[in-house]
C-alpha cells in the first residue's frame, strides 16, 4: 500500500509540472490558443504517465552509487527531453524552434525542482529513521545497564 502511495504522490506532483509547464508555454507564446479542456487534461495525463515511464533509467537491483545515479539522472534528462519535446510539438504545446528550446528548458527546471523536493523529502525521511535508530540504540543500552547494574 505504501508503494501505491509513494506513486499516487508523484503522480500527483509531475501532473501538477506538466500543467504549469504547459499552461505557460500557452500563455507565453499562444495566449489566443484555445485548447478543449478535456483533450488538454487528457494529454497533460499521457505526458505526465510517460514523464513517470521514464523513471525505469534509475530501476537497480542494488544501491546506486553515487556516480551511477549522477549518469542515470542526465540520462533520465535527456530521455525526458528526447521524448516530450516531439509528443508535445505533435500536440501543438509549442511552435517553433525557440517554443522548442523554451519548452525544453520548462522541462529541465521541473526536472531539477523535482529532485529539490524528493531531496527534501528524502532528507526528511532520513532525520525521522536517524532518530529512531538512536532511541532504539538508547533503549538497548538502557538495557544492558538495567542487565549489568
Amino acid at each position: 500500500m505504501k508503494k501505491i502511495e509513494f506513486w499516487l504522490h508523484r503522480f500527483v506532483f509531475v501532473y501538477g509540472l506538466v500543467m504549469l509547464i504547459t499552461f505557460f508555454m500557452c500563455l507565453l507564446f499562444n495566449p489566443t490558443s484555445e485548447l478543449p479542456v478535456v483533450r488538454f487534461f487528457g494529454r497533460c495525463i499521457l505526458l505526465t504517465l510517460v514523464s513517470m515511464a521514464t523513471l525505469i533509467v534509475y530501476a537497480s537491483s542494488e544501491e546506486l552509487t553515487n556516480r551511477a545515479w549522477w549518469f542515470r539522472t542526465i540520462l533520465h534528462a535527456a530521455f525526458l527531453e528526447a521524448i516530450l519535446l516531439p509528443l508535445a510539438h505533435s500536440w501543438g504545446f509549442w511552435y517553433n524552434a525557440l517554443d522548442g528550446v523554451i519548452y525544453g528548458s520548462f522541462i529541465l527546471a521541473a526536472k531539477i525542482l523535482w529532485h529539490l523536493i524528493d531531496f527534501g523529502q528524502s532528507f526528511y525521511t532520513a532525520t525521522q529513521l536517524n532518530e529512531q535508530i538512536r532511541q532504539r540504540k538508547l533503549e538497548e543500552r538502557n538495557k544492558e545497564d538495567a542487565a549489568n547494574g
